[in-house]
């Protein structure tokens, strides 16, 4: 049985009425709660541990809130505090909350009203520590060396993802789905100096018009019929960071009008509004149609094709950097033996040249979501073979759509040189890039060590 975490709160303040009655509140919402009737003493207790929430008096002797304010920031950053202020310091609590307190309570104060405020500094306490825990998993998985590839195709849009990421260029990625125009999307902000701020996605293809608009825009309250309260829309939330707009060629005229208003303008006006909200943002989007394609169908602007010009990017369809296939095989296979006891051990030259040959219309997350598969299927410690593969693949051809094939027949036997066609130019150019040092070339080539061994040994290598 899992037991929850307890929240933890501590409560300051020189009246012992206040301390008393704070305190059984708390500890009858199931919170943690420690007291102290002074600042020092406050201090003293933030030193030994760890809370999520600090609720201290503004006005104490000697030592008042705003000295426990920095203090607590000092020792634990991520701490909420919330100030009580009496009558007529209003004014001072303020700038308290200009100096990182969450908020201030107006004393006297009724139970709902401190408890309802606890309650959302608590909630952004949390949400504060997942945006930072997902920022450096994302950061970590999209890095430039985080990209599997060697291929002349990849090496290209890594240079145009290089030469663009300090720049405020709004971005096209153009290239089929599954080439992984979101996962580059995410390198060229971890690369920007937007990295520290948000990555924001939206989804332009099946919404209709009216809802991706209030998604993105937002609107006031009282815009249209139960509009109760404001909404801020994603690209509000987006403020010094970076907008994803995937799909942006199926958003619709009135959407993209706006779009590119917020590229010339850098403002924004929501439903209802009447004053423009002026932002700092990044805008990265994606689409798997050629833009003059868009442009010739009405589903782009000209103008809004050539303000994303300068930055647009092609991404190639994994059939054109077969060269990558093998060391993308290897990828995703070591990050699946990752949870097994006992790993696959890798494909055999029959298998290998099939999956190299065939055309993945998927592309890479074709890929991916095969290597997932197999190792589901595969008894723990075997080799993934042949007769493992699934008739599309085993009878494949790369670059062919299916009713272009001649009638089907085997792939073939494989032959050492055409696996080394395959593996041996990858493995040399890691090593190059290494200088000899194995353990950094299967770091360039994301696999383990003894992953290259085998591809050294197999193919005869000799560096």
């Amino acid at each position: 049985m899992r037991i929850p975490l307890q929240k933890k709160i501590l409560i300051i303040d020189d009246e012992l009425q206040i301390l008393t009655f704070l305190d059984d509140l708390f500890r009858t919402e199931g919170w943690e709660v420690h007291t102290a009737d002074s600042g020092p003493s406050g201090i003293d207790i933030l030193e030994q541990n760890r809370f999520d929430i600090v609720l201290t008096d503004l006005k104490m002797p000697g030592f008042d809130g705003i000295e426990v304010l920095r203090t607590a920031k000092k020792l634990q950053s991520d701490t909420e505090v919330i100030m009580m202020t009496g009558y007529g310091t209003v004014d001072t609590a303020i700038e308290a909350m200009r100096a990182g307190a969450f908020h201030y309570l107006a004393k006297p104060f009724k139970a709902e009203e401190v408890l309802h405020l606890v309650d959302k500094a608590f909630v952004q306490r949390q949400l504060k520590r997942e945006n930072l825990y997902l920022k450096a998993e994302s950061r970590s998985g999209h890095l430039l060396h985080s990209v599997v590839g060697t291929s002349a195709p990849v090496q290209e849009v890594l240079a145009a993802v290089q030469r663009l990421s300090d720049t405020e260029t709004p971005v096209l990625l153009v290239g089929e789905r599954g080439t992984g125009r979101s996962f580059f999307g995410r390198i060229l902000h971890f690369h920007s100096p937007r990295s520290s701020a948000l990555f924001v996605p939206v989804h332009c293809a099946g919404a209709s018009e009216e809802t991706l608009e209030d998604t993105l825009f937002g609107h006031a309250a009282g815009a249209y019929p139960g509009a109760v309260l404001a909404r801020p829309g994603k690209i509000a939330m987006t403020n010094h960071g970076t907008l994803f707009l995937s799909e942006i060629g199926e958003a619709g005229p009135r959407v993209l009008e706006r779009v590119g208003t917020l590229l010339t303008e850098k403002t924004i006006t929501p439903a209802g509004a009447t004053e423009e909200v002026e932002l700092d943002i990044r805008v990265v989007a994606s689409t798997a149609t050629d833009p003059d394609t868009l442009v010739a169908k009405g589903n782009m602007t000209g103008a809004l094709r050539d303000l994303f010009a300068p930055g647009t990017i092609r991404v190639p369809p994994l059939r054109e950097r077969a060269e990558d296939i093998p060391l993308l095989l290897h990828h995703f296979l070591f990050e699946r033996n990752r949870t097994r006891k006992k790993p696959l051990r890798g494909f055999s030259q029959t298998a290998m040249a099939a999956l190299a040959a065939y055309s993945w219309p998927g592309n890479v997350r074709e890929l991916e979501e095969f290597v997932r598969s197999i190792s589901k299927r595969k008894k723990q410690g075997t080799v993934v073979d042949a007769a493992d593969l699934p008739t599309e693949i085993l009878y494949g051809r790369r670059g062919r759509k299916a009713a272009d094939r001649e009638p089907p027949t085997p792939a073939g036997p494989a032959t050492s040189s055409n696996i080394q066609d395959l593996e041996t130019p990858m493995v040399l150019q890691a090593l190059a890039l290494a200088n000899g040092d194995r353990e950094r070339a299967a770091e360039l080539l994301q696999i383990d060590v003894f992953t290259l061994e085998d591809l050294i040994q197999r193919n005869k290598i000799v560096p």
